[in-house]
């Protein structure tokens, strides 16, 4: 039987995956790890080497991918504004930031809130967001369009 790269690689998913939800202690982290270490395996097929362990080539791809988001993740600050809440390493510039972002969201009228929360922020549909608020995808428009404004001469301010 000839070799198969690609067969090869299928036999590994499942270790692949145990060894990602290992890692990061969450399933859908994992399903992208997983997902991610794969497409990079693919992209660099070409430097495996068939007859050497592809499970421990990929376990290390994994490992090293993961380490590399970790890192990534460090210097990365998020703000969620739908729960007002912060999840960045404590600093000055990161809590003026956030302070700025909330008093700047919470400057816009109700119905721009509603609308900016369930389409720039969830990320609904507009049609979606019409029906739920049951107004015309023209108003979700204007109002996003509107809030839009406001958040980006406040914030530039």
């Amino acid at each position: 039987m000839a070799y198969s790269f690609d067969s090869e690689l299928v036999n590994c998913i499942p270790n692949l995956q145990r060894y990602a939800c290992k890692l990061t202690r969450d399933a859908s982290s994992a399903e992208d790890l997983t997902q991610d270490c794969l497409a990079r395996a693919l992209s660099r097929s070409h430097r495996f080497e068939p007859g050497t362990n592809m499970q421990a080539w990929l376990t290390t791809m994994l490992k090293n991918l993961h380490f590399n988001n970790l890192q990534r993740d460090k210097h990365v600050t998020k703000v969620e504004l739908w729960d007002h809440a912060m999840s960045v390493e404590p600093s000055q510039i990161s809590s003026l930031v956030f302070r700025d972002v909330d008093r700047a969201f919470d400057s816009l009228t109700p119905c721009q809130r509603k609308v900016v929360r369930l389409v720039a922020i969830e990320g609904r549909p507009y049609q979606e967001a019409a029906e739920k608020l049951n107004v015309s995808i023209g108003t979700i428009r204007s109002r996003l369009c509107r809030a839009r404004e406001r958040l980006n001469n406040l914030m530039a301010a």
